[in-house]
């Protein structure tokens, strides 16, 4: 004689372990956070109204306005020694406000082969 079907109850679900849980919530949270940080950021102008421009070896620029800070750079080969051993250098100017007035200037101990601005 067969033995009766008997019923057997279902395993409990398997729940995530609350660390588990609380870890989530905290990278959820930082996340939203973050990215209220990186939206809500207030917009910074760059310096405007910029122009340079050479006087033997230094490179000098001024920015009229806009917000923020530039200064000027050169590129300098410099060449020295017996065997005439070069190498090339960035030269930086000091960090200037935008507005009327400022100016940054950079200058090469050498042969300057390019320039430009680099805002803060």
């Amino acid at each position: 004689m067969k033995a009766p079907l008997r019923a057997v109850a279902p395993e409990p679900a398997r729940r995530t372990p609350p660390i588990r849980r609380a870890g989530r919530l905290v990278a959820g949270s930082l996340t939203s956070i973050a990215l209220l940080g990186v939206l809500s950021a207030p917009a910074a102008a760059a310096p405007t109204g910029c122009a340079g421009g050479y006087s033997g070896a230094a490179y000098t620029v001024s920015c009229t306005g806009g917000d923020g800070t530039y200064r000027a750079f050169v590129g300098c080969a410099v060449f020295t020694g017996p065997g005439g051993m070069g190498w090339r250098t960035t030269v930086y100017g000091p960090w200037a406000t935008a507005g009327p007035g400022t100016s940054s200037t950079a200058i090469c101990g050498g042969l300057p082969f390019t320039a430009g601005i680099q805002f803060g």
